[in-house]
């Protein structure tokens, strides 16, 4: 619409200069010789008057069009060059990694008998056990942003409560061992929930870091709650918990890769699950938001398409 209007804009004055030419040479309009330098009668100049402003406005507009056109390229390059920069560096991360990971995993194991012999060093090489436990879920993770860089997805339909209860049955041995109460309520009336397009795993180990992360930041006594209903044709989950939530001025960065708030630098964590969550949702055409207020808990609300009936 904006482009149809811009070509009758431009095309205006050299309408409006022709029709005053015609209007003079028929006689319409008195049609005098202007006298300077030169010599040259009113309906010629009407029509080099409005053909020269037409001609003016057509070449600008088209050097802006052309212009915007480049500077959006530019922009796609450089997002594209970014992209397979910050890919390249996740693959050299990953297998730096990898390897000085195995020695330490084959050291740990040759270390085992001194912890049978002393209850100090069975700590100690505990601790070292837990850390390298750490690094290696922080690279699994890792591994995972890289392969969904260059992921599709075949979209099936998907039975979203048994993804949620397989999710759950992953982290609620901790959550039980630590006197947490998970709660799940999924919509049943007046129509249950149908199946959800996506891929069942990526949606396990999304739910799974979702879950993982409601049950860290929840202290014994606390509530997790999962809450499953369908919004036209969304399904809608959400997990929420009584934890500390999350300062107002975190919550814009909570999805950054290696990101770790004031309240999370106590709490064992790589920075990478809600990354990899927005990631896998993103990738089966879903959205996901956090709500929180400090002191009183955190919110994490996906949604994700209905399957269509058949």
């Amino acid at each position: 619409m904006r482009r149809s209007v811009r070509i009758v804009v431009t095309i205006a004055p050299f309408l409006l200069g022709l029709l005053l030419s015609v209007l003079l040479a028929r006689g319409l309009l008195p049609n005098r010789v202007l006298v300077s330098t030169f010599v040259v009668d009113a309906a010629a100049l009407a029509v080099g008057i409005g053909g020269f402003v037409s001609l003016t406005w057509g070449v600008g507009w088209a050097w802006r069009a052309w212009l915007r056109r480049r500077i959006t390229a530019a922009e796609a390059a450089a997002r594209a060059a970014q992209v397979a920069a910050h890919r390249r560096f996740l693959r050299r991360l990953d297998h730096e990694l990898k390897n000085p990971l195995a020695i330490l995993r084959v050291g740990l194991a040759n270390l085992q008998p001194l912890a049978d012999r002393s209850p100090n060093e069975a700590e100690r090489l505990a601790r070292l056990a837990e850390q390298v436990g750490r690094l290696e879920a922080f690279v699994a993770g890792l591994r995972w942003l890289t392969e969904l860089e260059d992921a599709t997805s075949e979209p099936a339909r998907v039975d979203l409560q048994a993804v949620l209860e397989e999710a759950l049955t992953l982290v609620c041995g901790e959550a039980g061992e630590q006197g947490r109460k998970v709660d799940m309520h999924i919509q049943q009336v007046p129509w249950s929930v149908g199946p959800v397009l996506g891929d069942h795993e990526l949606l396990v180990v999304a739910f799974r870091n979702v879950l993982d992360n409601a049950l860290k930041f929840t202290r014994a006594g606390d509530r997790v709650e999962v809450r499953v209903v369908e919004d036209g044709d969304w399904a809608v989950v959400e997990v929420a918990d009584t934890g500390p939530g999350i300062p107002a001025d975190e919550l814009p960065h909570i999805f950054e890769e290696l990101y770790r708030g004031r309240n999370a630098r106590e709490v064992p964590g790589s920075g990478l699950g809600l990354a990899l969550v927005e990631r896998i949702v993103t990738l089966h055409r879903g959205k996901v938001a956090v709500r929180s207020r400090e002191g009183q808990g955190t919110v994490v609300r996906v949604w994700l398409p209905l399957a269509k009936e058949k």
